[in-house]
Order: C-alpha cells, then sequence, then structure tokens
C-alpha cells in the first residue's frame, strides 16, 4: 500500500483552523476560530463564506464555543457543526436555512458526544439523528424540519415486565414509580453501511462503555424505545467501526480491562455480529506490539481493511484476520473520511490530505 499527499491548504488571513473535514474529495469544510465556516474547493482554489457559529443571542453558558473540541459532518451540501462535548449546534442546509441551531442538555455533556449522524431515506429525503438530552435523541427530517420522533416516549419497549420481574424480591418500601425512562447516556453515533440502523457508543452510570443498536425505522414508528445491547466493559471510550451492516469491530486492551493484565497483554478487536434481536461475540484478534487504546478505527470498503490510526501508532492497516498490510508510525492524522479514502492533518494554519491506495 501507498501514502501519499494530494492536497494541501494553508490559511493566509489572521484566522485560525479549529475543525475541517471532507465533504468531496477535492473540497474541505472548515471551521475557523472567527465562527466562519467555509468551504474551499482545491480544484478550482475558491473559498466560499457558508455561514456563522456566532449568535447574537445570549445563552447563560455563552453558546457555541469556539475554544472547544468541535465535529463538522457533511451530506451532500448540508453541513452540521458541532461542540463534541457541549450543548451547541448549527445545520447549514443551502437554499433551505442558513443556520439551524441545535441545542442538548447539559447534563454530563462534557463527557458524552454530542450524538449526530447524517442519513438519507429511501426517497433520498436528508435526516438527522441528533441529541437533545443525555438519555434522548431525535430524527428530523431535514427538508421540512419535521421532527419525526417528537411524540416518542422515553420509555424502552416490556420495561413494566422488566420493572415486574426485577422487583419481585424486593420489599414494598424500595420500589420505585414505573414504568421508568430510558437510562442510557447515548453517545457518538455510527450509522450501518446500509444506513440502516444506528450504533450509538454510549455509556452507562457504574460507570461503564455501553453500546447499543438501533433500526432507524423501528426508531421512528415505534412509540418505546427498541435496542439491542452489544456489550458493556470499563468506561474507555474504546473505537468502534461497522464491517458490514450486521458485523461491528471493538477495540479491547485488557491492561485498561483486567486486573490481571499486564502492559505487554496485547490489544485485541472484538467481532460481534447481529443474529435477528441479539448480538452475539463472533470472534476475536490478538494484535502483538500495538497499543490500540487510543486509537480510531474504521472498516474501508475500497481497501477491504480495517484502519487505525493515534498519536502513538501512527496509521496501520489491517486484514479482517490481524495481519498488518501497512504502518507508518511518523506520519498522525485527525480523521479518516470513509466516503474519499482520504486522511487529514491540519495545524492552526495547515491542512494537508493524504490519500491510501492499494
Amino acid at each position: 500500500m501507498e501514502l501519499k499527499k494530494v492536497h494541501e491548504i494553508s490559511i493566509d488571513s489572521d484566522e485560525s483552523i479549529i475543525a475541517t473535514t471532507l465533504s468531496k474529495p477535492a473540497e474541505l469544510i472548515i471551521l475557523l476560530d472567527s465562527g466562519n465556516v467555509i468551504k474551499y474547493d482545491f480544484d478550482k482554489k475558491i473559498r466560499k463564506q457558508l455561514f456563522s457559529v456566532k449568535s447574537c443571542i445570549g445563552y447563560t453558558d455563552g453558546g457555541f464555543d469556539l475554544n472547544a473540541k468541535s465535529t463538522i459532518y457533511t451530506l451532500d451540501e448540508i453541513v452540521v457543526v458541532v461542540n463534541d462535548y457541549k450543548r451547541h449546534g448549527f445545520i447549514h442546509y443551502p437554499e433551505k436555512y442558513d443556520s439551524l441551531h441545535l441545542l442538548r442538555g447539559d447534563y454530563h455533556a462534557d463527557i458524552s458526544c454530542y450524538p449526530i449522524a447524517l442519513y438519507k431515506n429511501e426517497l433520498n429525503v436528508p435526516h438527522i439523528i441528533y441529541g437533545v438530552d443525555w438519555n434522548h435523541v431525535q430524527i428530523m427530517n431535514l427538508e421540512t424540519r419535521q421532527v419525526l420522533t417528537a411524540s416518542k416516549s422515553l420509555i424502552e419497549e416490556n420495561a413494566e415486565e422488566n420493572h415486574i420481574n426485577f422487583y419481585k424480591n424486593y420489599s414494598e418500601g424500595n420500589k420505585l414509580p414505573w414504568p421508568s425512562q430510558y437510562d442510557y447516556f447515548y453517545g457518538e453515533l455510527h450509522l450501518s453501511p446500509n444506513k440502516k440502523s444506528f450504533l450509538s457508543a454510549g455509556w452507562l452510570w457504574g460507570s461503564c462503555d455501553l453500546y447499543k443498536v438501533y433500526d432507524i425505522e423501528n426508531f421512528i414508528n415505534n412509540n418505546r424505545i427498541l435496542d439491542k445491547d452489544i456489550g458493556g466493559w470499563e468506561h474507555n471510550n474504546r473505537a468502534v467501526c461497522w464491517i458490514d451492516n450486521t458485523k461491528i469491530a471493538i477495540t479491547f486492551c485488557p491492561n485498561k480491562e483486567d486486573d490481571d493484565a499486564t502492559k505487554d497483554t496485547p490489544c485485541e478487536i472484538h467481532f460481534y455480529k447481529i443474529i435477528n434481536d441479539q448480538v452475539e461475540l463472533e470472534n476475536k484478534i490478538k494484535l502483538l506490539n500495538l497499543d490500540i487504546s487510543t486509537s480510531k478505527m474504521f472498516y474501508s470498503n475500497i481497501l477491504s481493511s480495517i484502519i487505525l490510526f493515534s498519536d502513538s501508532i501512527g496509521v496501520v492497516v489491517l486484514s479482517s484476520e490481524g495481519e498488518i498490510l501497512f504502518q507508518d508510525n511518523k506520519l498522525k492524522f485527525n480523521e479518516y473520511n470513509l466516503k474519499t479514502n482520504l486522511f487529514i492533518q491540519k495545524t492552526k494554519k495547515t491542512i494537508s490530505v493524504f490519500e491510501i491506495k492499494k
């Protein structure tokens, strides 16, 4: 495999780069510290102003924080910018609305990644899944701005039966009102390749990582919440990605999970399979001399391989069996874009784009 630089841009103004992503192979969306969100076309060498995240409304928390970690999401010409661990975000939909404000609750938002996912339904209509509170996400039709889940309850399917079974051995004095609301902190969202399901890399009090999968059609049409638990582990914010529409990969580092493990115990990737309404651990692979505890992970259909990258390991490309197909521990990247198969490397003033090929 070969990794080479294909684009580079420098910001000549007094502005600095906060966040960026690729919306097309030769098109960047950039959030600047001025609050401006711009589009840059590498081929035409044109910079275009899209909108600003600054607002004249005085929010008690100060509104969108340009000093906080932020992420940009795109779907065709639609751009969404959010503070990852704060409350605010904006949706830009050209020729429809300039900057539709998003706001979520503040309960532990500082340790819960803002849940955001963009997709098109079977009629090619764009939608967004977005967090409004720690245990509450909504789905909105972006063309009409109708919130399709506005009347959805925060009660799980079979909540009454589960409550009765749980409390049958407790005295009356220890029982609570029921059914209780959904007890789960949504986290970073990951759409399945066919855009029929979404995965939440969230957590539960304890505290522990707790990753769940939801069927989008069921989430819209069912008044109750129906989820599939992948598993619960130590609260390490482990990396996760879809391999295909029913298979999920999750990183696992024993020296952070197991008291009996040592620093030399190899990290692993665990593969889970969704079978009907259940999720089962299918297999594991061990990665010798590769610390992936802080890595981001993706599965590239273009390369038919798993991609891992972090400051500690650089870039690693693995087969599904764990064979290292490519490694460069010197290159450090901020993002990998699945749609374009391109990596982004940024500083405050420059953005470099790299392509990896077989």
